[in-house]
């Protein structure tokens, strides 16, 4: 399989390369194929050295890999003209439908507990956030907010019945899969309504 290999700026590029080592012994100690890794220059750092957030070719050499493995990417005091952030991993989402953020959350027996509740130990579940729209939408390729000379500017805030469907969909297969290991696979759907990026998460709690 060919990784596309998309390091990112700051800690990122330290996560990654960590988990590249950590991914190569794992299949070593299996015996299994090693992965082919495709590395693409993307993110706040390149910008600051090429004016450009990704490689000329980089956007296409994600499309064609595999999977994408993507550290996190910008850098505080670096900003386009405009004052946004660099964020091409918004317009690769928004280009190959990447709408499900899966965002597993579980407490593990031998590890810190940090909340003080002790039902805190037994937390077992999946937060899914879609990753395309609401806000997502206009934040992840310029010129889609409406601006109106500099007295005003328009965010669209886009949600669709097609990816709704499809992450809602997502979910409960998620949920039943979950169910058959034991778990009462139940499914919470959450709106959540915050200043900086309103969007819609689904739950699946253990």
């Amino acid at each position: 399989m060919k990784i596309a290999l998309i390091k990112g700026d700051g800690i990122g590029i330290d996560v990654s390369d960590a988990t590249v080592e950590v991914v190569d012994a794992a299949l070593a100690r299996a015996g299994a194929q090693p992965l082919e890794y495709d590395e693409i220059r993307a993110g706040a750092g390149c910008f600051a050295e090429s004016g450009q957030d990704i490689e000329p070719d980089g956007e296409a050499r994600a499309g064609a890999a595999d999977a994408i493995f993507l550290g996190a990417i910008g850098l505080p005091s670096v900003r386009h003209a405009d004052g946004t952030e660099i964020s091409p991993h918004l317009r690769l989402r928004d280009r190959f439908g990447l709408y499900a953020g899966v965002r597993p959350v579980k407490a593990y027996p031998n590890a810190p507990q940090r909340l003080a509740d002790p039902r805190a130990a037994g937390i077992d579940m999946v937060i899914l956030r879609e990753s395309t729209e609401g806000l997502f939408y206009s934040a992840a390729a310029h010129g889609r907010s409406d601006i109106r000379g500099d007295e005003e500017v328009r965010d669209t805030l886009r949600i669709t019945r097609a990816t709704t469907e499809k992450l809602h969909r997502f979910a409960f297969r998620l949920a039943e899969k979950r169910k058959e290991r034991g778990k009462p696979g139940r499914v919470t759907c959450v709106d959540t309504d915050e200043i900086e990026q309103p969007h819609f998460s689904i739950l699946c709690y253990s």
